[in-house]
């Protein structure tokens, strides 16, 4: 069974990722159950060959710029909007408020304000989290808690890039339509990956990594 499992092709994954690409208007709910699986060569080929185009991230934060591959100076959210800038605040709140003001397109309210997890009280309790409608998000804590990190335009993101490779621990996947995959970049051998669906969020240490044990802090690039 667990064979089975960890064989299935990138291909089926990104089938699933489509069919759950439904249009979002309440918070994600919890899953602890993700599809899991290797690489095929080819996907990984293609992989690459996106990543090998990655600039340096450099982000706007408390007005001054910071490359965020050295650390992120005491910011605890950061984000990428639409046009590719990125901004970083003290806070998810604070983040959440400006966003609303500089990507409105990627950040849609419902009629009683903005569709999160938090405010809607469609997550549990432990997952204090709030990853807002139109974006992929990533924790650096298993309780939604710590530096969140996230983005709402499509593309691979390498998270050593971003400061945060080998270091989320949970994700939530809140958008208009399709997925993310999460892998873990292995030298010679397939990358293992990890479907997050849209509407669902996930604790890394739940998810079952293909050769044992969890995709807790393993996460290295996100295909979204």
């Amino acid at each position: 069974m667990r064979l089975a499992r960890v064989l299935v092709p990138v291909a089926t994954a990104l089938c699933a990722l489509t069919a759950s690409a439904t249009t979002a208007t309440a918070a994600p709910e919890p899953s602890v159950s993700p599809e899991v699986g290797l690489t095929t060569p080819e996907k990984e080929a293609q992989l690459q060959e996106q990543l090998a185009k990655a600039e340096p991230v450099i982000a706007t934060y408390k007005g001054r710029k910071i490359n965020l591959a050295d650390g992120w100076q005491g910011a605890q959210a950061c984000s990428e909007v639409p046009s590719g800038e990125v901004y970083c605040y003290d806070s998810a709140e604070e983040a959440d408020q400006a966003l609303a003001a500089i990507a409105p397109a990627a950040t849609r309210r419902s009629g009683n304000g903005i569709t999160s997890a938090k405010a809607s009280g469609g997550l549990s309790p432990t997952a204090a989290g709030d990853c807002v409608y139109g974006w992929v998000c990533l924790w650096e804590n298993g309780d939604f808690t710590g530096r969140r990190l996230q983005w709402s335009a499509k593309g691979t993101k390498q998270l050593g890039d971003w400061d945060f490779r080998d270091k989320a621990s949970a994700g939530c996947v809140n958008r208009n339509q399709s997925g993310a995959l999460v892998y873990d970049a292995r030298t010679n051998l397939p990358d293992p990956f990890m479907v997050m669906a849209n509407g669902y969020c996930y604790k890394f240490i739940d998810a079952s990594y293909p050769t044992g044990g969890s995709f807790n802090d393993k996460a290295d690039y996100l295909e979204m």
